[in-house]
């Protein structure tokens, strides 16, 4: 505990909060975060490999009807594009329509911007000490939960 604060309510709060600011900054170019980081996705792959929807499903760690939704209003804002695959007529390839090469160098430099706001006063070793403490919790959430299931079998 941080005083009145849990690990997890704090980190919870700090979620929030880069959710709430990244949103205001990306209501500019009429995209939410989500958005926003499927088009970095998108831009850090254009030219190097063909991306399906299940990429961007993976990627984003979202079910299947939320990266729809999500890509669908890109498409409708003239964003993305979307085809069937030549190769494979169940996968559904999405591109780049050249419209986020007007602001998303803007983009890239406000996210360094956040990351250098959000480790302002902290030392090297702090930032890698922090980076490698928010993995390990992470990996602590995502993994299976063992015990709950000894639990329930010795009940």
């Amino acid at each position: 505990m941080m005083g009145n604060q849990s690990i997890g309510g704090m980190i919870k709060i700090l979620s929030e909060a880069i959710g709430q600011k990244v949103n205001r900054d990306c209501r500019g170019f009429n995209l939410t975060m989500q958005q926003m980081k499927i088009l970095h996705f998108l831009k850090q792959r254009e030219g190097k490999e063909e991306t399906s929807q299940k990429d961007i499903q993976d990627f984003m760690r979202n079910a299947h009807s939320t990266t729809v939704n999500i890509l669908r209003l890109m498409k409708e804002k003239g964003f993305i594009e979307i085809t069937v695959s030549p190769r494979d007529r169940r996968m559904k390839i999405v591109k780049l329509t050249g419209q986020e090469k007007t602001f998303i160098e803007e983009v890239i430099t406000e996210r360094k911007r956040l990351e250098k706001q959000l480790v302002q006063g902290l030392s090297r070793k702090e930032q890698a000490d922090l980076l490698k403490y928010l993995k390990h919790i992470y990996a602590n959430v995502s993994k299976e939960d063992t015990d709950t299931t000894t639990i329930s079998s010795r009940g």
